[in-house]
């Protein structure tokens, strides 16, 4: 005979918070990510990433993301640890906007997440999400935040710390350093351009342009093709935002006769595709808006990037986790 539950909340929260750790991030750089926003969000100037292996056990990694932003209050600390709880819920102006970021993110990749925050004059304070309480059902909401220990490295900041990390992609965090390194120095080369500095183990992340044009970039050398194109959509009634693309053309006559490894290690070989910016960052990176045409060979000589603002998430199927586009008809017909 099967017993039925006596609790009828929406939400079964001990089945809830293992369900939620298989919620899509493609990688490990994704939902690291998804701490760089808020830190982006939050005014950061710069942000610290840290891998190391610190604890006993299957599961001795330790990620450590620290940023010198604008920090949270006791009060808005705990509603950024709910999922879908968030003070800029709903809100386009920013990277984030369905409060889901900070603990989804966490718990797909580690088993418990403590935050540190403070503002300026206020001593800092700090709670913690761990799912083997909740789903043990031991806790059932987030805890009141608590004074820290932590050291506070700036006026005002916040400290994300993921332990027993049993999701991450890798096991060294050499491996993991350089991949993540790679990954936001490529989605947040608009924020490294415009003078903020990611570290990750501590060296400083230099941003990687998919079209080689910057010259501030791990490669450069690509030329504009073309001025940039805008396309104006009607997002309200009666509002319009902007979509932007952009072409490069890569230099064929000096890099044609590179070995094989050598293009592949510019990132030549296999590269075609279209960069997809969302309000300054990359959230997904494909061959899109192509219509039936097929990827060709002479595809690696060019690339593309189509940027928006968050008030175009529909047309371009924006889901919370910021990491894939499923674009609209509409979008799809206007730009192929």
């Amino acid at each position: 005979m099967t017993l039925l539950p006596t609790n009828h909340s929406i939400v079964a929260l001990e089945c809830f918070i293992q369900a939620t750790r298989d919620s899509g991030y493609k990688s490990t750089v994704n939902a690291l990510a998804e701490l760089v926003d808020n830190s982006v969000q939050a005014g950061a100037s710069t942000i610290e990433v840290n891998i190391a292996a610190e604890l006993e056990g299957a599961d001795p990694l330790v990620v450590t993301v620290l940023d010198d932003g604008e920090g949270m209050t006791p009060a808005t600390l705990r509603n950024a640890m709910r999922f879908g709880g968030s003070s800029r819920f709903g809100d386009r102006s920013g990277l984030g906007r369905y409060g889901m970021g900070l603990p989804n993110s966490s718990l797909s990749q580690a088993r418990r997440v403590d935050v540190v925050s403070w503002r300026q004059g206020q001593d800092p304070m700090s709670t913690h999400l761990d799912v083997d309480e909740i789903a043990a059902g031991r806790v059932v909401e987030v805890p009141n935040p608590e004074p820290a220990t932590w050291p506070a490295h700036a006026d005002s900041g916040t400290v994300v710390r993921w332990t027993r990390c049993d999701r991450l992609d890798n096991r060294r965090p050499s491996t993991i350093a350089r991949k993540l390194a790679a990954g936001l120095g490529r989605k947040f080369r608009y924020f490294i351009w415009g003078g903020g500095r990611i570290i990750v183990n501590g060296v400083v992340v230099r941003p990687i342009d998919p079209l080689f044009l910057h010259e501030d970039s791990v490669v450069s050398g690509g030329a504009p093709y073309g001025d940039p194109i805008e396309y104006e959509f009607r997002f309200a009634a009666r509002e319009t935002s902007v979509v932007t693309v952009r072409f490069a053309e890569l230099p064929v006559e000096q890099w044609s006769g590179l070995s094989n490894q050598e293009k592949r290690r510019l990132g030549v070989s296999k590269g075609a595709g279209v960069s997809i910016v969302r309000g300054g960052r990359e959230v997904d990176y494909g061959w899109f808006m192509f219509g039936g045409k097929r990827r060709e060979n002479y595809d690696d000589w060019w690339r593309c990037e189509v940027s928006f603002q968050p008030e175009l998430d529909e047309f371009f199927g924006i889901t919370h986790t910021k990491q894939q586009i499923r674009p609209s008809e509409l979008l799809q017909r206007e730009l192929a």
